[in-house]
């Protein structure tokens, strides 16, 4: 659906079936694991990168008829937006399978991908979902931008302007958001590649600050997108609908957000799996995604990188891979700090998954995003270089290598080694690491050579 058929959307906002919130709710936490069993799935800890064509196909038919039985919950409304599926399915047929990203020398085309493919990840990068301060967020980014395996850059939230804290919808919302976009693009041209393509700026919390963005000379431009969200589990509001209706206006990429919870209303692994390729659905439907962020997490850790992370990573992009034509990137969450061996083999585990699963990159949030400047350039370095070189792998072979990158790691995920955060990990006045946090990214790379997986 276009902005033309937002009009639509709103209308069935406004006139579809009234459910208070708390009901919608119990019908997902109903209805989810009916699905589960009715299809069959069964998380097997054990091949957390599964061989099972049959198995995805399943999943996929699960997602669409969740969407089609519940539809999505305006928050506002408190009304459902139904679809047929035979508007489902329709809508995502005409999904985009590639998308230009950026313009000039810098830009890239991101393809559809298939299991098991070839076809190399286009790589984003960034503080995924991490809070960033004002003193260190252009150093942060310049780390990021100056990386010549990242093809796209995305920003962090930064919560105060001028150190005074940011309040949602007032001036000081707008002048961070506009100075976030200012530094965001003066990192890429400070790197040489000043058409490089802008994912997000992650601060605002309303529309008006998101779209205060927008500036074809010091912001943001056509070629780059903006983040429009989706709510804990299928719905949206008129907000979120509103930032659709300008980015399609303006031509502009719409980059669909979605963060299902293990262990929340989907249940486990299996039923957190499906409402993950069901909101890949509802971004179709709703907003016209250009293309989509696969950020699912664990309710308590607030991590992707465990065993049940991993595998709705795998079957789900499978799912996706299989049946759709739809563009998706991962957004790796860790449980251990920046600068340690732990973040890294998290990174490599996912990074091999979610590549061989047909997914595109999305970058790391260290820490499970929760501790402000845990991000750098080195970590979406290695992110890349595990991508390339698991290009090729069958799932069999990379499920024996995420589970060698999980023994490395797993002992420590309810005690994770904390790390330290940018200003600590690289040297401020060369934008390189430290010899400390260098020497992590060493270690684990002779590492993976040892498993069979040199990164070149």
């Amino acid at each position: 659906m276009r902005s033309d058929r937002l009009t639509e959307i709103t209308k069935r906002s406004e006139a579809g079936p009234y459910l208070r919130e708390k009901d919608f709710d119990m019908q997902v936490a109903q209805s989810v694991p009916e699905l589960v069993r009715e299809y069959g799935l069964e998380f097997d800890p054990h091949s957390v990168v599964p061989a099972d064509d049959d198995m995805a196909d399943r999943l996929y038919g699960a997602s669409l008829q969740l969407v089609a039985d519940l539809g999505v919950y305006n928050m506002d409304t408190q009304r459902i937006i139904q679809f047929s599926r035979e508007e489902i399915r329709s809508a995502v047929a005409a999904a985009p399978s590639e998308v230009p990203l950026g313009c000039g020398k810098d830009a890239v085309v991101m393809r559809h991908r298939g299991v098991e493919g070839c076809e190399p990840c286009i790589i984003h990068s960034g503080p995924t979902g991490t809070p960033v301060s004002e003193r260190y967020y252009p150093q942060i980014m310049a780390s990021c931008a100056q990386e010549p395996l990242i093809d796209c850059l995305g920003a962090g939230s930064v919560s105060t302007y001028r150190g005074e804290r940011i309040i949602p919808g007032s001036p000081l919302e707008i002048l961070r958001v506009q100075a976030d976009a200012c530094l965001l693009r003066e990192a890429a041209r400070q790197a040489g590649r000043p058409g490089m393509h802008l994912n997000d700026v992650a601060s605002p919390l309303t529309c008006q600050g998101k779209i205060s963005a927008v500036n074809k000379e010091w912001g943001l431009r056509p070629t780059d997108g903006l983040l429009v969200s989706q709510m804990v589990e299928l719905k949206t509001n008129y907000d979120q609908l509103s930032r659709a209706a300008y980015l399609q206006s303006a031509g502009m990429h719409v980059v669909d957000l979605m963060t299902p919870l293990v262990g929340g209303l989907g249940g486990g692994a299996e039923g957190t799996a499906i409402v993950t390729v069901a909101s890949h659905l509802c971004g179709v439907l709703l907003y016209s995604a250009s293309y989509h962020v696969y950020g699912h997490m664990h309710l308590l850790k607030s991590t992707d990188t465990d065993r049940e992370g991993l595998w709705i990573y795998s079957v789900g992009g499978q799912a996706l891979a299989r049946n759709t034509p739809i563009l998706s990137i991962d957004a790796i969450y860790t449980q251990a700090g920046l600068g340690t061996d732990e973040v890294l083999w998290e990174v490599a585990a996912a990074s091999i998954a979610t590549t061989v699963a047909g997914l595109h990159q999305g970058g790391v949030g260290a820490k499970g995003g929760s501790q402000e400047d845990h991000t750098s350039g080195l970590e979406n370095r290695f992110n890349a270089q595990v991508s390339r070189a698991s290009l090729g792998l069958t799932r069999e072979q990379a499920n024996e290598l995420v589970l060698a990158c999980v023994g490395q790691y797993e002992d420590t995920h309810n005690d994770p080694a904390p790390g330290k955060p940018f200003a600590e990990s690289y040297n401020l006045d060369t934008m390189q690491p430290t010899d400390e946090w260098e020497g992590c990214y060493e270690r684990v790379c002779r590492g993976l050579a040892g498993l069979g997986l040199p990164l070149g």
